[in-house]
């Protein structure tokens, strides 16, 4: 009786460490799918914000009350730069 019960705990033991590894590959696989899927999302999405700031600002005509002259652009582009972090 010995003998076969200890066949049957090695034939579990088998058994259940295939399954196990079978399962952690399928997880594991479906965790890098997604993850994957995630990150190509946020790619677009930020590509997609950045066309939208463009062509937003390529198709809106400038009036003259949104035109910045070279003066002021240049006091911003000064005042920016010139700051101490």
């Amino acid at each position: 009786m010995k003998n076969k019960e200890s066949n049957f705990l090695l034939y579990g033991l088998v058994i259940g460490g295939v399954l196990s590894a079978g399962l952690v590959i399928f997880l594991s696989s479906r965790f890098i799918s997604k993850t994957n899927r995630n990150k190509r999302e946020r790619k677009n999405k930020f590509y997609e914000g950045i066309d939208d700031i463009f062509e937003a600002s390529a198709k809106s005509s400038q009036d003259d009350d949104t035109r910045i002259d070279k003066e002021t652009e240049a006091g911003i582009i000064d005042e920016l730069f010139s700051r101490t972090n």
